[in-house]
């Protein structure tokens, strides 16, 4: 998987057509489907302030424009189709989760929505930023086959793992119930016991003495605490 480059095209076009069908999925439930949903199981929900509707959908359109220029731009690696399964699964579970979550929340929204849409839009610029700083340096030919650590590298080796369980936790903030803080817990989970790990792996074969000595003085995942 790392190391490869490919255009996965049928990979990369199956996990798209998931994660637009969550977000669907999402705003039916926001603004049409609450009642309906309710009736299935033969009870009644409340509905979501409107302004958290919004902000929930706004957020996983934001998403899904982001997971875009991820997955046709910055994403050089090859995509299985059994990857893209297994992502475009977990994406429905987020979106799902957040909007069966947020759009039964009918308290206004506070600071700490607010307060969740700052860690949302800091997340998503940590995330990509990083992304796109490793991609215009990995362009240049003098740095092909070098390691890179500058940019938002140089404080943390996995900065779009941060960025995303920034984000995550900030949707979550959003959505006004704790039960959605589930998401950016298993995320988290997953980075550190998995994807680090097995990234890490791959890295110190790589780059051998140089991911070495980029390890010992750089953070994992968050700036002086792991």
């Amino acid at each position: 998987m790392y190391g490869s480059t490919d255009p996965s095209i049928p990979a990369r076009s199956l996990v798209t057509a998931l994660h637009a069908a969550a977000v669907g999925v999402a705003a039916w439930f926001l603004f049409a489907g609450t009642d309906t949903v309710a009736a299935w199981f033969g009870t009644s929900l409340p509905h979501a302030d409107p302004m958290r509707r919004y902000l929930l959908i706004t957020l996983s359109v934001v998403y899904f424009v982001r997971f875009l220029v991820t997955t046709f731009v910055t994403l050089k690696r090859r995509m299985a189709v059994t990857e893209a399964v297994t992502v475009g699964c977990w994406v429905i579970v987020i979106h799902a989760t957040m909007a069966f979550t947020g759009g039964v929340d009918d308290a206004s929204v506070g600071v700490l929505t607010w307060a969740g849409v700052v860690l949302y839009v800091l997340g998503s610029c940590i995330n990509t930023g990083a992304e796109l700083q490793r991609m215009r340096w990995k362009a240049r030919p003098e740095n092909r086959g070098r390691l890179y650590t500058e940019g938002l590298f140089r404080y943390t080796m996995h900065p779009n793992y941060l960025g995303d369980v920034t984000l995550f936790t900030g949707f979550a903030l959003v959505t006004g119930s704790p039960w959605a803080l589930v998401i950016p817990a298993i995320m988290a989970a997953m980075f550190v016991f998995v994807n680090i790990p097995m990234l890490d792996r791959y890295l110190a074969e790589r780059y051998g003495d140089a991911f070495t000595r980029y390890a010992s003085r750089t953070a994992k995942l968050i700036p002086f605490v792991y």
